[in-house]
């Protein structure tokens, strides 16, 4: 009964992270690429109880149409991955350019690839405990002299 419920309860958590990063996946199919420049980074506090001190990159890029655009990175780090001036490349939506992310796949796929694992995860514990808690459990009775569940 247990591992059925991790079935499914898994099976319900891949349909609803498939649909919270149905943005995300368009995103990364319909971006245009550009190079852009580390401007700065800025310091980022995510929770008061943490005491090291986090950063976002702020980069600058030129849309084809000779826009330039500033943006802050999505992922902060405690010790960021480019120094300021350098190039980095830039992924960003042609028709919002100001909704853009620095081009880093482990960025880009961390999200669906933490996700996928923890429901695979997740999914894999519920078969196991289907197709083998119950006879574990059967067996364990019988060896203690205890009558099974099933009344024998």
């Amino acid at each position: 009964m247990l591992g059925t419920v991790l079935v499914l309860v898994s099976l319900g958590l891949l349909v609803a992270g498939w649909r919270l990063t149905e943005n995300d996946r368009y995103f990364l199919l319909h971006a245009a690429r550009a190079t852009g420049q580390v401007v700065a980074h800025e310091a980022f506090e995510r929770e008061a109880w943490k005491v090291t001190k986090r950063f976002r990159m702020v980069v600058s890029f030129s849309t084809p149409s000779g826009s330039r655009i500033r943006f802050r990175s999505v992922s902060n780090y405690g010790k960021p991955p480019y120094a300021v001036g350098d190039t980095v490349g830039v992924r960003y939506d042609p028709e919002r350019p100001t909704r853009a992310r620095v081009d880093r796949r482990i960025e880009l796929l961390a999200p669906l690839l933490i996700w996928t694992g923890a429901v695979m995860l997740l999914a894999v514990l519920g078969v196991v405990i289907a197709i083998y808690g119950p006879t574990h459990a059967r067996a364990m009775s019988r060896v203690r002299g205890a009558p099974s569940p099933s009344g024998r």
